[in-house]
């Protein structure tokens, strides 16, 4: 019996050595999965923040391009103008009048186009009168001779 206890001892030590590297090593393997997957989803992270700098960079080169091509197009735009302007002055002389306030942009409307002062921006509903009901009012369009009848 003894032969049988010496025998097993060793085998339940082995097993518990065994079962306690086994252990160790499917930790130590499922942290390096975790690590793995960590990073691969901060360099997916790295990229996307780099690809939105880039894009955020050429949006801004793209505007600021814009800006100046729209400035150029302005000065040009008043330089054939201008060219405009001095060859009908100096060709027709008094016939035509080209004038710089164009150039400056707009002015006092009253003063340089006294038609245009009493014009509005055009209703989208019919104005009612002092003495009329209004187009929301019930009796509003019902001739009061009908309405008695029935």
């Amino acid at each position: 019996m003894e032969s049988a206890t010496n025998l097993m001892i060793p085998f339940i030590l082995g097993g518990l050595i065994g079962a306690a590297v086994g252990w160790y090593l499917a930790l130590n393997s499922r942290s390096d999965n975790k690590r793995r997957v960590i990073m691969d989803l901060e360099s997916q992270l790295d990229q996307a923040r780099q690809g939105r700098a880039d894009y955020e960079a050429e949006v801004t080169e793209h505007f600021a391009q814009t800006a100046e091509l729209l400035h150029k197009l302005t000065d040009d735009y008043r330089s054939v103008y201008t060219h405009l302007a001095k060859g009908a002055d100096q060709l027709c002389g008094d016939q035509v009048s080209m004038s710089d306030s164009a150039l400056n942009g707009p002015g006092d409307v009253s003063a340089e186009q006294p038609h245009l002062v009493g014009v509005a921006q055009p209703l989208d509903y019919a104005p009612k009168k002092p003495d009329e009901q209004g187009q929301l009012s019930e009796t509003f369009g019902l001739d009061k001779s009908n309405t008695t009848a029935a």
